[in-house]
């Protein structure tokens, strides 16, 4: 069936590139294409390191370097950004398809990674009154 249903939730407040790179991870799970699901979810992480000011062009240890040093990533995040780098990495690394659990799994992890990072902020700004 054409168009196939979004897989994960929406997010609001994604800058437009990581908005549609994560539209993107949502689309192909929706369709069952749960390795490309978990590529994008991989590469979602280098957008979200180059919106929040790393140098495009890093290697990808880097762009994850970044995340933590400035704060994006907490210790408690950690686990988060590492099963979406190793699932992302199995995808990219190994010619074993994804499976749809694991794939769902790395895009509810990449859902509330932007959902900390962007969505609550954008909520909050709604709130903000002038001084």
């Amino acid at each position: 069936m054409s168009p196939a249903t979004l897989a994960g939730e929406a997010v609001e407040g994604l800058p437009t590139e990581v908005g549609a790179a994560y539209l993107e991870a949502r689309e192909t799970a929706g369709s069952g294409a749960f390795t490309s699901c978990e590529l994008m979810c991989r590469k979602i992480l280098m957008h979200i390191a180059v919106d929040k000011g790393a140098q495009e062009g890093k290697t990808f240890v880097e762009y994850l370097d970044h995340l933590t040093t400035t704060g994006y990533i907490t210790p408690p995040m950690r686990p988060w950004l590492d099963l979406i780098r190793t699932h992302g990495n199995l995808s990219t690394h190994h010619l074993e398809a994804a499976s749809k659990e694991r794939a769902l799994n790395t895009l509810a992890f990449t859902t509330q990674l932007l959902r900390l990072v962007y969505e609550m902020e954008h909520r909050a700004q709604s709130h903000v009154t002038g001084p």
